[in-house]
């Protein structure tokens, strides 16, 4: 019974190590298409 707390332990683990980098890979992201959209308007803008 024990082995099979600390097999669901480490899963566990690895699943919520596995959210924290989807969390922060949506962030980066993010991050990446706002500093895309600000060169698109950028661009739009000094052609007009």
């Amino acid at each position: 019974m024990d082995k099979t707390k600390e097999q669901l332990e480490k899963l566990r683990e690895v699943a919520e190590a596995s959210l924290t980098k989807t969390h922060e890979l949506q962030k980066v992201l993010a991050q990446i298409e706002a500093l895309m959209s600000r060169e698109e308007s950028k661009t739009i803008s000094k052609k007009n």
